[in-house]
């Protein structure tokens, strides 16, 4: 499979909307592209985020179901995902960038 610049854009705009979400959260995870395109065999969000939890937090599975965080995660995510396509353009590596990103939307939206 060719990976092209455009998928890369796309990409780097999931990380920043899932590391978005995590961080809202108060989730300790950080995404780079490589951990998501790691991800790519899971045929939905809620697949890799089930997949990420059971390799790397397992214990949060003890406190939350995996259907719960699974959907707290995808839904604030995809209310971020836009604004980090738009942003994402600009930048290689989302992962420092989510919560920037978020501070500059919430002041446009205070104007």
């Amino acid at each position: 499979m060719i990976h092209t610049q455009s998928d890369d854009r796309e990409d780097h705009a999931q990380v920043c909307a899932f590391n978005t979400a995590f961080e809202e959260l108060d989730l300790m995870f950080r995404w780079d592209a490589e951990t998501y395109r790691s991800l790519a065999s899971a045929d939905s969000d809620y697949g890799k985020i089930a997949q990420y939890i059971e390799t790397h937090s397992p214990h949060l599975l003890k406190a939350y179901s995996a259907e719960f965080l699974c959907q707290a995660i995808v839904e604030r995510k995809n209310s971020t995902i836009d604004s980090c396509r738009q942003n994402t353009v600009q930048y290689e590596d989302s992962t420092q960038r989510a919560k920037l990103w978020r501070a500059r939307d919430e002041e446009s939206a205070r104007v």
